[in-house]
């Protein structure tokens, strides 16, 4: 199954910043540095491109809470889209 969307930097550093987390913060509960949190907001090619499935979902996991509704149907509709699925 192709991506028919990669993850936005920006809306990933938005739903960090509304739970309330430096990207230190954010970077210890993912398990990645705070270094590759600047980089996939910063959507440098070589990280953003890579990221797995797996640190997204770790980052949803630690930011949903505090998430505001708007916020969490924005992210779902990323996630459908990111795996070509449709959700009309």
């Amino acid at each position: 199954m192709s991506r028919r969307k990669k993850f936005s930097g920006a809306q990933l550093r938005a739903l960090r910043k509304e739970a309330g987390y430096t990207q230190e913060d954010l970077g210890y509960r993912v398990g990645i540095s705070r270094e590759t949190v600047s980089a996939i907001e910063n959507e440098k090619p070589e990280t953003i491109n890579s990221i797995g499935v797996e640190v997204i979902s770790k980052w949803w996991s630690v930011c949903r809470q505090k998430a505001s509704e708007q916020t969490r149907e924005s992210f779902f509709s990323t996630v459908m889209d990111y795996f070509g699925f449709s959700h009309s």
